[in-house]
């Protein structure tokens, strides 16, 4: 996937949705493009490509399945996973368990879980064979040792 060839077409792509920091655009084959807003947003762009080529399987697993980038992070492109998380104690059991996964592995999940203890539903989704996956990680944090 040439990511010139995306930037020509981006005009007449639909933007799906949008944070502080960044932009995503539904690519319309399977894929969607996050683009950076501002220098924040290029940060959270690297943090995802660093944390996904980084991370081992039992966390990459749970992690947006990135297929490229551009060098300066102003541009990510990521699988677009479309199923949208239940509200169910099973889920919400399922997160907790994952949150701790991923904290045992060194990485403290910011935005997984609400302040009340419900699972973020914006920024998780579910794989074709019911695995949550995380969409948006930008904001993870490697813990300190």
């Amino acid at each position: 996937m040439k990511i010139k060839a995306i930037l020509k077409n981006i005009r007449r792509k639909k933007a799906i949705g949008q944070g502080v920091y960044r932009r995503v655009y539904d690519l319309g084959n399977g894929y969607v493009l996050k683009v950076a807003k501002s220098k924040s947003g290029r940060r959270c762009n690297k943090k995802e490509v660093e944390m996904y080529t980084s991370s081992p399987y039992p966390i990459k697993k749970y992690l947006g399945r990135i297929i490229g980038y551009k060098k300066d992070y102003r541009l990510l492109i990521m699988k677009k996973y479309d199923r949208k998380l239940p509200k169910s104690k099973t889920y919400k059991r399922k997160c907790y368990k994952i949150r701790t996964k991923f904290r045992k592995n060194g990485i403290i999940p910011y935005d997984m879980i609400t302040r009340h203890g419900n699972p973020n539903r914006r920024n998780l989704r579910l794989k074709r064979n019911g695995r949550i996956v995380v969409i948006d990680y930008g904001n993870f944090k490697y813990r300190r040792k």
